[in-house]
């Protein structure tokens, strides 16, 4: 990341830029439109102001204790700020957090010894200072919470459709008294008066269908009956539970 108060001087191809949002070095609207395509990082020097994802802490602009407050202002407003001072502030500030118990911000931390690690707790770090070229350079992590997109959550495998049985329904058989009732593979003689007035007034539906129809659907479903008979058959005949094909008992 790049950052300096002379947006001019800050190279438009940079990933992220930093430019302040109010101070002597206050960028303009034109000034951040010079980047386009990169991420903005909003650093404000004052806690007064309530703008920005960084609060930098210095001589000059804010205090440690101030940018507890500037943080609770922020997260007030919607915000996940950062703070960001030298390595040697820093146990500072996170004291003046812990001291109002506050929960600590994120924490970029500036320190120009030209080694582009971030410290344990800081989601970035100042390595490098160069007022001739009028840029900083950071490096930051993969992803920097509040300035950032948040990250879109990686889509699950897709859960199979749990197949549904099928609907019940009465089958009147024309030219004859049965009435059989049909549910998935399962068909059966309706001979209880109480059942058939129980199942209509639950509202199964009814059709009515003819002998042939309904023999049909009888073949279907013995055929079907008789072929899950014979599968578990083989399946106990193939674990030695039983021989020759039938099951005794003595």
């Amino acid at each position: 990341m790049y950052d300096g108060v002379t947006a001019s001087k800050l190279p438009v191809s940079a990933q992220l830029v930093g430019g302040y949002v109010d101070g002597l070095y206050r960028w303009s609207a034109a000034d951040w439109a010079r980047f386009p395509r990169s991420v903005k990082v909003r650093i404000a020097v004052f806690a007064s102001t309530n703008d920005g994802h960084v609060l930098d802490v210095e001589p000059g602009n804010a205090t440690p204790a101030q940018s507890v407050d500037w943080v609770l202002m922020r997260r007030r407003a919607g915000a996940d700020p950062t703070v960001y001072m030298n390595t040697s502030t820093w146990p500072t500030v996170r004291s003046s957090f812990q001291a109002r118990r506050v929960a600590e911000p994120h924490y970029w931390v500036a320190q120009y010894d030209d080694r582009a690690v971030i410290p344990s707790g800081a989601i970035a770090k100042q390595y490098y200072n160069n007022d001739s070229l009028g840029y900083d350079l950071s490096i930051v992590a993969d992803h920097w919470p509040g300035v950032d997109p948040k990250p879109m959550p990686v889509p699950g495998p897709v859960p199979k459709p749990i197949p549904k049985e099928p609907e019940m329904i009465i089958n009147v058989i024309q030219g004859s008294s049965e009435i059989w009732a049909l549910s998935g593979s399962l068909y059966w003689h309706i001979s209880d008066p109480q059942s058939l007035a129980a199942y209509r007034a639950a509202g199964v539906p009814e059709a009515a269908i003819t002998n042939a129809e309904h023999q049909n659907i009888l073949n279907a479903v013995t055929a079907q009956t008789s072929a899950v008979a014979a599968a578990v058959a083989a399946q106990l005949n193939g674990t030695g539970v039983a021989g020759g094909g039938t099951v005794s008992g003595q």
